[in-house]
């Protein structure tokens, strides 16, 4: 876009009426910006400022250093080193109740197994003493069987008779059925 020139050569501008500030004084835009940057830092130089001391040059630590350096014979070393770990380290001074981790693993000796004696052989039961089975007697037949001895029925097929469990075999009047 063209510029209207003033008669000495320069360019007319609205350029402090549009920015609303002499030239040299911060504008409102920088001030908002220069206070949310301060609000954003504000947390870390608060949390810069409540920082410990180093825990290694207390006063309890220094001393139970040097309660260890004292006690360096072999019996009293372990009891010293935790000492010194707990004051160093920031260590409760009763002890922690667990949390709701599982417990940690118990050590349990090996079972030992005696080998088993074989057992005596036992003795085979007896096998069923054999039924023989008697035959019996035809006590009186009709055109559909006959009864023997025992009370049983036997039915007439053809010219065999034909038992309970099977066919049955005739020698004369005795009969032999399974």
């Amino acid at each position: 876009m063209l510029q209207p020139r003033q008669p000495g050569g320069t360019a007319l501008s609205d350029k402090a009426a549009r920015t609303g500030c002499a030239a040299g004084t911060p504008s409102t835009m920088k001030i908002r910006l220069a206070g949310l940057a301060l609000l954003a830092l504000a947390p870390a130089m608060v949390l810069a400022d409540e920082r410990p001391a180093d825990p290694l040059g207390s006063a309890r630590c220094l001393a139970a250093r040097a309660d260890l350096d004292a006690l360096l014979a072999p019996p009293a070393a372990p009891l010293a080193q935790q000492l010194l770990a707990q004051a160093c380290l920031g260590g409760a001074e009763e002890p922690r109740q667990r949390s709701g981790a599982p417990q940690p693993p118990l050590a349990v000796p090996p079972a030992i197994a005696s080998p088993r004696l074989p057992a005596a052989p036992s003795i085979p039961a007896p096998p069923p003493a054999l039924s023989i089975p008697r035959p019996t007697a035809v006590t009186t037949c009709d055109p559909g069987g006959c009864w023997d001895s025992q009370g049983r029925r036997l039915n007439q097929m053809g010219p065999l008779l034909v038992g309970p469990h099977g066919v049955c075999t005739t020698h004369g009047a005795l009969v032999n059925c399974p």
